[in-house]
C-alpha cells in the first residue's frame, strides 16, 4: 500500500507520468488481437480500439495538426448527445478507417511530438500558459494533470475490457487520485448538496491510500478540513478501495448497484451518506 504522493509535482514528474501512461497504453494495445482490439469498454458505445483512437485524437488536436472533414450518421451513435461528445467521436470515427497498427503507430509519434513541443516552450515552466483541449488557454500544470487523469483512466478502461489488471499505482495512477481527491469539497457541496454544517471524510484504501476531509461553510461554500480542526467524527463517512473509487469518480460504475455498494462502506446521516457513491462522478 502506498500513501497518496505530495499535492506538488515538479514539471519532470509530471512530464514523465503523461508519457509513461500513453506508451503503456500503446504497448498494450499492440499486443492485442482482434478480439482484445474490438472489445467493448465502459465508455458507451466504444471499443478498446476506439479508446486508443481517442487518445491519438486529442493529442493531435494539442499538437495543432488540422482536422479532417469528416461527415456522421448520427442516428448510428445513440450513445452520441451533445456537442462535446460529438466532438469527441467525430475524432474517433476518422481513425475508424485506421488498422490497429496505423492507430497505435500514430499515438506512439504524436508522444514524441507533444513532448517535443513541450521542451520547446518559453519558458519552460509549470505556469507557462498554454493552449487546452477544447481551445482555451491553460497553465502547462493544469493540462498535464489532466491529461495523466484522462489517459490513466483509459488505460483503465482498456485493462478491465481485456481482462488484464495492472498499473494501478503506476505515477499516473497518483496524478489520478490526486485529481478526485481535490474534488472532495465540491462533491460535499454540489453533488451531495449538503447542508451548511455538514462534514465528510472519505478514506480510499489499497495500492494508493489517502484520506480527505470536507466540510460546509456558513456561506455554504465547501472547504478542506485539514487535519488540525477536524471533529472527532464527520456527519458523514465513505470508504471504499482505490479501484472503487477512481471508477465511481469516473462514472464507470453504477453507484446504485447492490454489487459496488457491497465495496463502499457509508456512515452517518443516512439520507446524505446515501449520496456519496454517485456523487463522487467529476468526469463529463
Amino acid at each position: 500500500m502506498s500513501a497518496l504522493a505530495a499535492e506538488t509535482y515538479d514539471l519532470p514528474t509530471l512530464l514523465d507520468a503523461w508519457e509513461s501512461v500513453l506508451h503503456a497504453v500503446s504497448e498494450l494495445a499492440k499486443r492485442l488481437d482482434d478480439d482484445g482490439w474490438n472489445a467493448p469498454t465502459e465508455c458507451p458505445g466504444w471499443s478498446v480500439g476506439d479508446v486508443v483512437r481517442h487518445l491519438s485524437w486529442i493529442e493531435a488536436k494539442l499538437a495543432g495538426r488540422p482536422e479532417a472533414e469528416h461527415e456522421i450518421d448520427w442516428s448510428a451513435y445513440p450513445h452520441v448527445a451533445s456537442d462535446l461528445s460529438r466532438m469527441t467521436e467525430t475524432g474517433v470515427d476518422v481513425r475508424r478507417r485506421l488498422s490497429q497498427a496505423e492507430v497505435c503507430q500514430e499515438l506512439d509519434g504524436l508522444i514524441d511530438v507533444r513532448l517535443s513541443q513541450i521542451l520547446m516552450l518559453d519558458p519552460l515552466s509549470l505556469e507557462t500558459e498554454v493552449m487546452g483541449v477544447f481551445g482555451r488557454p491553460t497553465a502547462l500544470e493544469r493540462l498535464l494533470r489532466i491529461r495523466c487523469f484522462d489517459s490513466w483512466t483509459h488505460l483503465q478502461d482498456i485493462r478491465r475490457a481485456v481482462g488484464l489488471p495492472g498499473d494501478l499505482a503506476i505515477p499516473a495512477a497518483q496524478a489520478s487520485a490526486q485529481q478526485m481527491a481535490s474534488s472532495t469539497a465540491f462533491v460535499l457541496a454540489r453533488n451531495v448538496d449538503a447542508p451548511v454544517g455538514t462534514t465528510m471524510r472519505v478514506t480510499v484504501t489499497g495500492p494508493i491510500a489517502f484520506e480527505r476531509w470536507a466540510g460546509i461553510d456558513d456561506d455554504g461554500q465547501g472547504t478542506v478540513i485539514e487535519e488540525v480542526g477536524r471533529p472527532d467524527e464527520p456527519t458523514i463517512s465513505m470508504a471504499t478501495d482505490w479501484e472503487t473509487y477512481a471508477r465511481l469518480g469516473t462514472g464507470r460504475l453504477d453507484a446504485s448497484s447492490p454489487e459496488v455498494l457491497a465495496r463502499v462502506t457509508l456512515d452517518g446521516d443516512p439520507v446524505l451518506a446515501a449520496r456519496i457513491p454517485a456523487a463522487l462522478a467529476i468526469t463529463p
